[in-house]
């Protein structure tokens, strides 16, 4: 089907080739201005292959025969002529590269709508099958809690308690893949009171962890993603849980400073972070979120191996990881969240000597 660019050089050729037979020796002024009409439509819209070869071919056809009967007249110069071979050699030329360039486009958008769709696949396969598991779990976890309590004090209540823990680590497994999806994902921005979110946070994991919960808020109201903001701090309190022990204080912050910059994030009293392996966490981190994840059995995105490794230097890896550690999740989701908006990662020393991890960003940034 030919596009509406193409009629107008068709207009402009018949126009320009009528000019240069009715007026002998001003050939070249119409006759250029019709090839550089060509050149302009066809840049905006690209032909059919029949449209585009058919139309110079019966242009270059007219024009050359008008040229070459003024040449034998000795209206023009024989030079002239030699434009009509030149003037088709750079028109095809331009008709062969803007082909390509299109089609080299048209592979690109096909690669990234296929790409689209599988990623599209992925998180709705991993959304259904971490729903699908939740109610399951939370059956099987209510009646071992069940068996527990009727074999108190014997052997199988070893053995039962080694399920219960198990369970429990699938089902963090679970809300952890939604966590991810949900800070990955581009949500809808929308005005959110982060005071307000921090003291919901707390609330909903004091009831799962017993700690001294802290909550030191004065960051006010921010333009962003409740939803990924949410599974950042999440990701931040359940690592806070998992290096510290009952009666142990984790303080959720947030504040606003000076510099336009907003800050959340989680403090604990657990055993924190050495120099060296606060160094090693934020490299790790932000390996993680640009998609690269170390081999040879990383922990949250740093290498396990050696005893002057970061994790030698905190205890075990099973203390410092989790069971998704080679994935890329943790501290690496959270800074690819922050760099989305101009923000970083920030680790340091809680007033307790443990643990501070947090996220800023400019607060004029969307």
């Amino acid at each position: 089907m030919a596009r509406r660019s193409f009629w107008v050089w068709v207009v402009v050729g018949i126009v320009c080739s009528a000019i240069m037979w009715a007026v002998p020796g001003s050939e070249t002024v119409p006759y250029h201005i019709a090839w550089a009409t060509f050149a302009l439509c066809f840049g905006l819209e690209v032909w059919s292959a029949a449209a585009t070869w058919t139309s110079l071919a019966i242009f270059t056809v007219v024009t050359g025969s008008i040229l070459v009967l003024r040449v034998a007249e000795g209206v023009l110069d024989w030079q002239e002529a030699a434009e009509i071979p030149l003037m088709l050699l750079l028109m095809a030329l331009m008709v062969v590269h803007v082909r390509r360039r299109q089609g080299a486009i048209a592979a690109l958008t096909a690669l990234h709508e296929r790409e689209s769709r599988e990623a599209h696949s992925r998180e709705l396969l991993t959304r259904r099958t971490s729903h699908e598991m939740r109610s399951p779990l939370t059956i099987t976890r209510g009646y071992i809690e069940v068996l527990e309590d009727r074999h108190v004090g014997t052997e199988s209540a070893i053995e039962l308690a080694i399920v219960s823990d198990e369970l429990k680590r699938l089902t963090r497994v679970c809300e952890r893949l939604v966590r991810s999806l949900l800070a990955q994902q581009d949500l809808e921005l929308e005005a959110v009171d982060l005071d307000d979110l921090l003291l919901r946070t707390r609330n909903a994991w004091a009831a799962v962890a017993e700690r001294e919960w802290l909550v030191t808020a004065s960051a006010g109201t921010s333009s962003c993603s409740p939803e990924r903001l949410r599974a950042c701090l999440d990701t931040l309190v359940e690592n806070a849980i998992r290096y510290t022990r009952p009666g142990d204080t984790i303080e959720l912050f947030g504040s606003r400073g000076l510099d336009g910059w907003i800050s959340v994030g989680v403090s604990d009293s657990g055993p924190g972070f050495s120099a060296g392996t606060r160094r090693a966490v934020l490299a790790g981190a932000h390996t993680q979120a640009v998609g690269a994840v170390g081999a040879g059995g990383d922990v949250n995105g740093f290498a396990a191996e050696g005893p002057d490794s970061p994790v030698a230097q905190l205890g075990s890896p099973d203390a410092f990881g989790d069971e998704l550690s080679q994935t890329g999740l943790g501290l690496g989701m959270v800074e690819e969240a922050a760099s989305r908006r101009g923000g970083r990662l920030e680790i340091g020393v809680s007033q307790w000597g443990g643990a501070r991890v947090g996220f800023s960003w400019p607060a004029r940034t969307a």
